[in-house]
C-alpha cells in the first residue's frame, strides 16, 4: 500500500473530526448568524465567533529556496488550520490541521518534502482546579521549547534545528497532566504524559511511539531567564525493542528584545553508546530596528553510528511587519554534514490567521 496518497483507518477518522468540528462552526455560526456584526477580528488573535465559545485560527507559509546542489524552488511549505473551543464549564477542545509542502517544489527539512495533510494536534483539557488540568488525545511531545511554539510564525528562522526533531518523535498521543506549582515566588509549570503507542492519525514523516512517559519542568530563574528539564523513557515503531531514554535541558534569556537561547538533548540506546544520539544548539536575536532582527544560530549534532558530529550554521534576518506577518531569509552552512542538511540560502514570508 502506497501510505503516501492512500487513506489509512487512522487518517480517516481524524478526516472525520475535522468534518465534526468544521460542522459544528458553522452550525454555531448559522445559529447566531445575528451575533456576526459583534465579530471584531485582528490578524493574528484567530476568528472568534460570538457566543459560541469557537476560535478558528492557523497560519501560512511561504518559501523560496536556493540550496546547494539543487535548482531553486518556490513553493507553500505549510498552511495549517486550528479550531478551539472554550465554554463555561471546565472542558476545553483543540484540533490542528497541517497541510504539509503543499503547492510547488517541496522544501521542508523534517519531511523530505512529501505531501500530505497532518493532525498535529487534536486533544480534549479538563481542568481539575485553576493550577492543574488533564489532557487526553494528541499533543506536541513536551521536550525543549522549539516543539512546543514551532509553528513557522512563531520562530525565528525558516529551518528548524535538527535536535528539536531529530531525536524524539514531535507529537504523542495519551495522557498529560499540567499545570504550574507556586515555587519562592514565581511559578513552577510542569507537564507529565503518558502514551502507548496508538498514535492518533500517525504522521507518515515521524517515526512514532510505540510507548512513551516523560516529564517536562520550566522555572524562572534570574530576571529574564527560565530554565528547562526535560525526561522521557521511550520505545519507537520502527526500532522496536530499543528503548531509549532521553535528557534535555533549554535556557531562555529575553531583554529589551535582545534573546538567546539554548537548547540540548541527550537520547541513550539500550542496544549501546554507539547508538546514542545528542545535540544542542544555541541562538541569539539582536534588534536592528523596531521590526528588524538579525538572528544566529550554531548547532552540534551526533547521530548514531556516526564517527563525528554535524555542525551547522544559520545567519540571518527576521522581518516583524506585523506580529502576524513574518518575513525571514538566512543562508545556513554545515560541516561534517552526515544528516543531509540542506546548505544554502532559505527564505520564507509567513501570516498567523
Amino acid at each position: 500500500m502506497n501510505s503516501k496518497y492512500e487513506m489509512l483507518p487512522q487518517r480517516r477518522h481524524a478526516l472525520a473530526a475535522c468534518i465534526a468540528l468544521s460542522c459544528l462552526a458553522l452550525a454555531s455560526m448559522h445559529a447566531n448568524a445575528a451575533s456576526l456584526s459583534d465579530i471584531d477580528y485582528r490578524l493574528g488573535d484567530g476568528l472568534h465567533i460570538p457566543r459560541t465559545g469557537l476560535t478558528l485560527g492557523g497560519y501560512a507559509t511561504a518559501g523560496y529556496d536556493k540550496l546547494r546542489g539543487a535548482p531553486a524552488s518556490v513553493g507553500m511549505d505549510n498552511l495549517s488550520l486550528s479550531v478551539w473551543w472554550e465554554g463555561q464549564g471546565r472542558w476545553k477542545l483543540f484540533a490542528e490541521f497541517d497541510s504539509k509542502n503543499t503547492l510547488g517544489a517541496p522544501s521542508n527539512d523534517i519531511d523530505d518534502g512529501r505531501r500530505y495533510v497532518a493532525l498535529e494536534r487534536m486533544y480534549a483539557d479538563y481542568a481539575l482546579s485553576d493550577t492543574t488540568s488533564i489532557r487526553i488525545g494528541k499533543f506536541l511531545t513536551p521536550i525543549g521549547r522549539w516543539n512546543l511554539i514551532h509553528a513557522t510564525p512563531l520562530v525565528w528562522t525558516t529551518s528548524r534545528p535538527l535536535s528539536t526533531s531529530g531525536v524524539f518523535p514531535t507529537n504523542a498521543t495519551g495522557l498529560m497532566v499540567n499545570g504550574r506549582l507556586p515555587t519562592m515566588g514565581h511559578d513552577l509549570e510542569y507537564s507529565v504524559y503518558a502514551s502507548n503507542g496508538r498514535e492518533l492519525a500517525p504522521n507518515p514523516a515521524l517515526d512514532t511511539f510505540n510507548e512513551a512517559l516523560g516529564a517536562h519542568l520550566n522555572m524562572p530563574l534570574l530576571s529574564g531567564m527560565q530554565l528547562g528539564v526535560s525526561y522521557a523513557t521511550f520505545e519507537q515503531k520502527k526500532s522496536a525493542g530499543e528503548y531509549k531514554q532521553l535528557v534535555g535541558v533549554d535556557i531562555l534569556w529575553t531583554r529589551n528584545r535582545y534573546e538567546i537561547s539554548i537548547e540540548g538533548v541527550y537520547r541513550f540506546s539500550g542496544k549501546g553508546s554507539a547508538w546514542d544520539e545528542r545535540g544542542a544548539f544555541i541562538q541569539a536575536v539582536v534588534p536592528l530596528s523596531a521590526s528588524l532582527y538579525a538572528v544566529g544560530r550554531y548547532e552540534s549534532f551526533h547521530t548514531a553510528l556516526q564517527p563525528l558530529a554535524s555542525q551547522q550554521w544559520v545567519v540571518g534576518l527576521n522581518y516583524r511587519i506585523t506580529p502576524a506577518i513574518v518575513l525571514k531569509a538566512e543562508w545556513i552552512g554545515a560541516k561534517n554534514n552526515s544528516t543531509g542538511t540542506p546548505e544554502g540560502f532559505k527564505s520564507s514570508a509567513s501570516v498567523l490567521f
